[in-house]
């Protein structure tokens, strides 16, 4: 069974609960279900955050002519996040690194992972984003938004 999430608020507990128990009783038709229960982290909210402005990034910004898909995008933009970071003196803990390739040919860049980037360093992605997309002439859609307006909701 795969993981299914549910984000439960005030105003659909009792609609979303429902759906937690019709899905807890078809999965364990199929063997014991593990419920886990939690608040919603700042790292979820950034995530879902810049994953948006990237995915806007990606479908409005060519590169000479090229365009790139998201996985490119979110690659270019935090190679350049990391690098940044390192010319300010405030290198990440795993920054931009170089590793030869199995072979002994050429080398290959591995970049940092957002995952690691913790609340501040997610916060300062998230800001690097919006600068980025202005340079390109990005303009955000409304879901992009809506992501942003919670998570600045939810962190003050």
């Amino acid at each position: 069974m795969a993981d299914i999430e549910f984000k439960i608020t005030a105003d659909n507990v009792k609609e979303e609960m429902r759906k937690v128990w019709d899905t807890t009783n078809k999965g364990l038709k199929a063997g014991d279900v593990v419920l886990t229960l939690g608040r919603e982290s700042a790292s979820n909210l950034q995530s879902r955050c810049y994953h948006a402005m990237i995915g806007d990034i990606a479908t409005q910004t060519d590169l000479g002519g090229s365009k790139y898909d998201f996985d490119a995008w979110k690659a270019l933009l935090v190679s350049k996040f990391a690098t940044e970071k390192h010319q300010m003196g405030e290198p990440l803990r795993k920054g931009n690194r170089w590793i030869p390739s199995l072979c002994g040919t050429h080398m290959v860049a591995l970049r940092p992972s957002v995952k690691e980037f913790g609340k501040k360093n997610g916060s300062e992605f998230i800001e690097f984003l919006h600068v980025t997309g202005a340079e390109y002439g990005v303009e955000f859609t409304d879901k992009t938004l809506a992501e942003y307006e919670t998570y600045k909701q939810a962190n003050g």
